[in-house]
């Protein structure tokens, strides 16, 4: 089979005196040059690890191992060679079947990361791509990989947000989030706005979601809510949680809207299938007093205990007390 080599460059400098500085001679590396490259990785030499791993990725002087690839980017790319950080990058999103893959996984918005992978997907950040910058703005807000830090989550979601990918409109709407909540930042409303209606008007909905709460409260603008339950209503439809439940909030207490247990119970169901507590909470409220659907005690106890796994502590104990 023939194979797909590259020729990868190894550099040696050639010293020239007339003056005029050094001069560079690239030329391809050998078969017989593998076992020497080798051992110059691993004595922690970054470039002889680059050119390890496209010995191994293409079979010059051994044959095609992609695991053994794998090792030499992962050593070259540990030490900041943002090359190979980008060829391991695109075997992580080859999704190669003899990775050894770290099994603790977080999925968001489609984005699938495992902490094995922080050191590569934060080369590539610094490398320039749009799309690692967003993803380490999730670990770094996740605490995947590394610990929790909203400041350098805040700063890489920014640097995200300003380029001109598909990926923007997450990174912005993230951005807003941060600007919104004051994490790792200052709050400023007048930010979020900006960015949530940019989102918005861009057909990425959770920013009209977001953009819809701003509205009900008046939150660094004026208060409007016919044109926030239109908001919410867009944010919902587009999964996001926090737009239902608010929704829901909204129908079964009556306020700023008339009460509508149905349409209440409808925006508190698809809000806890998607994984929000409150609204499972919220669920379990409706069935254990008969909100607006017959009493029913198991269906309660069901999506208290929903919430209860999920973390809200009111939930467990509202669950106790139907035991």
């Amino acid at each position: 089979m023939e194979k797909s080599l590259k020729y990868v460059f190894s550099v040696v400098f050639v010293s020239i005196m007339t003056g005029c500085g050094v001069g560079i001679v690239l030329t391809p590396p050998s078969p017989n040059q593998f076992a020497q490259y080798k051992d110059e990785c691993n004595n922690g030499d970054a470039n002889a690890c680059y050119i390890l791993g496209n010995m191994y990725k293409d079979g010059i002087g051994t044959s095609e191992n992609t695991y053994h690839a794998k090792k030499a980017y992962k050593k070259a790319c540990e030490r900041n060679k943002s090359v190979a950080c980008r060829e391991l990058g695109k075997m992580y999103a080859d999704k190669r079947k003899n990775e050894n893959v770290d099994k603790k996984q977080v999925s968001q918005e489609g984005v699938s990361l495992n902490a094995s992978q922080f050191e590569i997907v934060k080369q590539l950040c610094y490398g320039g791509d749009a799309k690692e910058c967003y993803n380490l703005g999730k670990m770094y807000e996740k605490a995947i990989g590394t610990r929790k830090n909203y400041a350098k989550a805040f700063k890489v979601y920014k640097a995200s947000c300003e380029s001109s990918n598909k990926y923007t409109l997450k990174a912005c709407y993230a951005l807003g989030r941060f600007y919104n909540d004051g994490l790792g930042i200052r709050r400023n409303y007048s930010r979020a706005e900006k960015l949530f209606k940019h989102t918005c008007k861009s057909n990425y909905a959770k920013g009209c979601g977001e953009l819809g709460n701003m509205y009900l409260y008046g939150q660094g603008v004026k208060k409007n809510i016919n044109l926030a339950i239109q908001l919410l209503q867009k944010g919902c439809k587009d999964n996001n949680t926090k737009a239902c439940t608010r929704l829901g909030t909204l129908f079964i207490t009556g306020e700023v809207v008339k009460e509508d247990y149905a349409r209440a119970h409808t925006f508190f169901d698809k809000a806890c299938t998607d994984g929000d507590a409150l609204a499972c909470f919220n669920m379990g409220n409706i069935y254990e007093n008969g909100i607006g659907r017959a009493q029913n005690k198991e269906n309660a106890k069901e999506f208290y205990s929903k919430a209860c796994r999920a973390g809200l502590k009111e939930s467990c104990s509202s669950l106790e007390n139907l035991q």
